[in-house]
């Protein structure tokens, strides 16, 4: 060998391999989404028992907010603490009747409107069931027949619980009689629900892709003011489909919906914020 080539083969002697690529899921991981939801409110305020549509006061426009959520992963356990902050205004010619809040506006008055909802939360989800597995079931013995699904391919059914707490305000004012009104609601809001996932290898097939996931989740329960009035409905209906480009990077793009029979001694929504959303999922 030359002796001018010895220092270079010594360096890379020296160097450490690369770690090895694994299918394995990590003992404990934590990811973060980040999103862009374009949701709409839909639905109807009661006052009084009248109903009251979010179209007749111009707060059916779609509004673009941000949502985040951050999840904790061991194993067959999702621990996640989630948000959003979804604000709209309105306003025109009223073209029919209505009353709110003790406010009447009158065919061809002139009014103005906003609402806004914020909502923070915890959910845990835990898999019930992964057919693909080595245990199907967490009390399941090991298969000694069990082989990895080809294209690393995993699919999980999965129980969760919720726990939200929504918070919503609406002011409307009528510029013709110079009136206005404002109400403030807080609720907590309890779920139970169901949902899959679904994941694969497609590095063979689509290089630039590492992997593709799909998931959705739907949940039902209660919602509860956190001061007077009555017990009320609760859903969320999710639908999301990830790209990974990386281990540790993803875009993703879904639907998602929250809402509920929300009863308050101020202000009543039979309602929900529904529509597209899309954003980027950090791992770690």
């Amino acid at each position: 060998m030359d002796v001018a080539l010895l220092p270079l083969a010594a360096a890379l002697a020296l160097e450490p391999e690369a770690a090895p690529i694994t299918s394995e899921p990590a003992e404990f991981q934590l990811s973060l989404a980040l999103d862009a939801w374009l949701p709409r409110l839909e639905g109807d305020f009661t006052d009084a028992g009248a109903k009251v549509d979010v179209r007749t006061i111009d707060l059916h426009d779609a509004a673009a907010t941000f949502a985040g959520a951050l999840t904790m992963t061991r194993d067959r356990l999702d621990v996640t603490i989630r948000g959003f902050s979804f604000s709209t205004d309105g306003g025109g010619v009223a073209t029919t009747p209505s009353t709110l809040g003790g406010i009447t506006i009158s065919t061809g008055d002139t009014f103005t409107s906003d609402f806004s909802w914020w909502s923070a939360g915890l959910e845990i989800a835990y898999d019930i069931y992964r057919p693909l597995a080595e245990r199907p079931t967490a009390w399941s013995d090991p298969r000694a027949d069990w082989e990895p699904a080809a294209n690393a391919t995993d699919f999980s059914v999965f129980l969760l619980l919720s726990a939200d707490i929504d918070a919503m305000s609406r002011t409307i004012s009528d510029a013709t009689s110079g009136l206005s009104t404002a109400a403030n609601e807080s609720f907590a809001a309890f779920e139970v629900g169901l949902g899959f996932h679904l994941g694969f290898d497609t590095s063979p097939t689509l290089p630039i892709l590492r992997r593709i996931d799909i998931g959705a989740e739907a949940a039902y329960g209660l919602s509860v003011p956190t001061g007077g009035g009555d017990l009320g409905g609760a859903s969320r209906v999710e639908a999301n489909i990830s790209a990974w480009f990386c281990q540790e990077g993803a875009v993703y793009f879904g639907y998602r919906l929250v809402g509920g029979s929300f009863e308050g001694d101020d202000m009543s929504l039979d309602g929900s914020l529904q529509g597209l959303h899309a954003g980027i999922r950090l791992a770690f």
